[in-house]
């Protein structure tokens, strides 16, 4: 694949970041360039003056819209966030005791998770520019993190190999888990409850972040994972090294594709992919972003379509799958088509050298040249199938279909199954009637030995009602008593009847689903009963039962406010999160939390407590408001630093540890203290009294 347009930008790439109808890219130096997606031009941007960044690092990111620019500051131990519209710096962050190696925003803006050297994970407001909450640390360096797509998760990957996910939406699910060989260098959240997960040694694992299970280990790639993307669909995974070349991986099978998707010509750094004109572009450490048209090759395809160079075209496709989205790959495969089928024509008329030259374009590609040795193999018998269906010697034709499958596909085996079903009609008519058995006999005497209408011809005669029997289950819609009956006579399946069935059955699943999208639970659970009696599609009815069910209970727990049962039955049952129903729940309380957090920044307990007035005896949610009481208190403390009033210090920092225990904020606070000579005399590190929110105090120096 050719390269579409090369940006030249001199100094190395640390990011690029596609976001509304745009793409970033953030230098070395911490220059910030935002260029159009269809003419490549820089459209904006800015220069800014902080300590050069590692490019290898993820200590660069651009929020999902565009509004924000976060980048740590090497050998400060902080992180800013920066406004780009209006090119200001909106806040520093502090708290980390060692470099910040890895930053993340959240796909709605709110939140920037940071990650460091001191293996602590902080979760910052994006507006106030305050630690809301502190994640569960590692005890080896932080070097990658990321929020899930509706941003109720967050996950963060360490030296330590471990990787450690949150339910940040109550802080009251946690897993951690060592799956890894290397260090965890990339983490990306997907669709329908996935994550992928890459390392140091190039080891790359899908997980089910709700469950904190391995799903998949893909094959490995050669060295360190740097950067991966997915495309719109997420159906296709890229993936970067340290080789100069793209790894592409099939997410549906779980496949690594080809190792050499792409070839490129300096060592990659940061890859995105730009759903709006299907271009991926590479950051590399040379200061060049890269740009390819995924679907540059469909003229490559296209070529070899006009040269008949199948073979060729074939392999194109093969190594690059998105080209079967094209009209160009739709276009060959209605050629093998038209000429498989032209195949079978010509052959049907004796025209077999013919049929050979047709085909001979195909014989070059390995998947089609099966089918049609299979095909001329079967056709050398094809004359004696013609002329036993011609002279209606119908055991002799069904025996040489059976042997030869090919003979199915062609105009005569039609004509045949045509004939049976014609005859076959008139015989359950005429068996009705007084003395007309020889009449049927004479009939159906052409199918008289054929194994697959034996049975059908038997019942005929041994039981005259059962087909009108048959149909009338049918016509009544007893589906129960319908298959009942097909399971005692088995060769029902071969009838027009089982056909029409089948065929109620799928308009019927559809109508099934669709009620169920729309959130008509009963209707849908009353069609899935119905939908039970058709054993192919048992399985699909149970499984739409079951969640019509979930989701009237669910329902139920959202009208009573039970908070502690939603949240249980979104655990046991994930598909519930991506409900309308949830997200709207979700939205109203992340406003009261919002709410809250404006408070956390001012240290006033008082209005958390007061804004989360209707969520504090809600067990799920006591965590999450802990800890932000929790930061409340932390900003008192640095406020009562900042006034050197060693009295509310050494009282605040005691009553702390006894609310919360000894923790790495509160050891920070003392540190602080001693260097501004306050002292504090601590007297214990252990956590004493319950936590009780209605007796906290307003400020943490008060008396409990």
């Amino acid at each position: 694949m050719n390269v579409k347009k090369i940006l030249n930008i001199k100094n190395p790439i640390s990011l690029v970041k596609y976001f509304e109808g745009k793409v970033g890219v953030v230098d070395k130096l911490n220059t910030l360039r935002i260029y159009s997606i269809n003419e490549y031009k820089l459209i904006g941007g800015f220069k800014i003056n902080l300590p050069q960044n590692n490019p290898l690092e993820n200590t660069v990111d651009i929020s999902p819209f565009g509004n924000y620019l976060s980048i740590a500051v090497k050998g400060k131990n902080k992180t800013t966030i920066w406004d780009i519209k209006e090119k200001k710096l909106l806040h520093t962050l502090g708290w980390h005791k060692g470099e910040v190696l890895s930053v993340a925003f959240d796909y709605d803006e709110n939140y920037l998770l940071t990650g460091g050297m001191d293996g602590r994970a902080y979760l910052w407001s994006v507006e106030l520019g305050k630690m809301m909450t502190s994640l569960p640390p590692h005890p080896d360096y932080i070097i990658s993190g990321a929020f899930s797509k509706n941003s109720l998760w967050t996950a963060t990957g360490s030296y330590d190999k471990l990787i450690s996910i949150t339910n940040i939406s109550s802080m009251n699910i946690t897993y951690r888990k060592k799956s890894h060989r290397g260090a965890v260098t990339k983490i990306k959240f997907l669709k329908n409850h996935k994550m992928i997960s890459g390392d140091k040694t190039g080891e790359l694992i899908i997980w089910d972040y709700t469950k904190g299970k391995v799903v998949s280990r893909l094959q490995s790639v050669a060295d360190m994972v740097i950067d991966f993307d997915t495309d719109e669909n997420e159906e296709y995974l890229f993936v970067i090294t340290k080789e100069k070349r793209v790894y592409l991986y099939d997410l549906k099978e779980y496949e690594l594709i080809t190792d050499t998707f792409l070839k490129i010509g300096e060592l990659p750094s940061s890859i995105a992919y730009v759903s709006e004109n299907s271009t991926l572009w590479i950051g590399t450490l040379g200061g060049s972003v890269y740009i390819f048209d995924i679907y540059e090759e469909a003229k490559v395809l296209n070529e070899a379509i006009l040269k008949k160079d199948y073979a060729k075209a074939y392999e194109v496709v093969k190594n690059n799958p998105f080209l079967k989205r094209t009209s160009e790959y739709k276009n060959l495969e209605n050629l093998w088509e038209k000429t498989i089928n032209g195949a079978y024509k010509l052959m049907e008329k004796g025209e077999y050298e013919k049929a050979r030259q047709l085909l001979h374009p195909f014989l070059a590609v390995p998947h089609k040249r099966s089918i049609i040795q299979t095909i001329l193999n079967d056709f050398a018998e094809f004359e004696k199938f013609k002329n036993a269906v011609i002279k209606r010697k119908y055991p002799l034709a069904y025996s040489l279909a059976s042997q030869y499958p090919s003979f199915r596909e062609t105009v005569y085996y039609k004509k045949m199954e045509e004939d049976f079903k014609k005859v076959f009609n008139k015989a359950k008519e005429l068996i009705k009637l007084k003395g007309k058995e020889d009449r049927v006999r004479e009939l159906l005497m052409p199918f008289r030995g054929v194994p697959q209408k034996t049975p059908l011809i038997q019942a005929l005669f041994n039981d005259k009602q059962l087909y009108d029997l048959f149909r009338s289950f049918l016509l009544s819609k007893k589906f129960d008593e319908f298959f009942s009956f097909i399971e005692r006579h088995p060769f029902l399946y071969e009838t027009p009847e089982y056909e029409s069935a089948m065929k109620y059955a799928k308009k019927l699943y559809e109508t099934t689903v669709e009620m169920l999208k729309k959130g008509n639970y009963k209707n849908a659970m009353l069609y899935a009963n119905s939908l039970k009696a058709f054993p192919t599609y048992k399985d699909k009815a149970e499984d739409i039962l079951q969640k019509a069910k979930v989701f009237l209970s669910f329902l139920s727990a959202i009208a009573n406010h039970n908070y502690d049962l939603i949240e249980k039955m979104v655990y046991e049952y994930p598909f519930l999160e991506e409900s309308d129903d949830y997200i709207n729940l979700k939205r109203a309380i992340q406003e009261k939390f919002k709410k809250a957090e404006k408070a956390v920044s001012l240290g006033d307990v008082e209005n958390i407590l007061k804004s989360l007035k209707d969520l504090l005896n809600v067990k799920i949610y006591q965590s999450k408001i802990q800890n932000l009481i929790k930061s409340a208190y932390l900003n008192q403390l640095l406020n009562a630093l900042s006034q050197k009033d060693k009295n509310k210090i050494e009282k605040g920092i005691n009553n702390y540890i006894s609310l919360f225990g000894y923790d790495n904020e509160i050891e920070d606070i003392i540190k602080m203290a001693n260097k501004l000579k306050l002292n504090p005399v601590i007297k214990s590190l252990e956590q004493t009294k319950l936590f009780d929110f209605e007796s906290l105090p307003k400020f943490i120096w008060e008396k409990i």
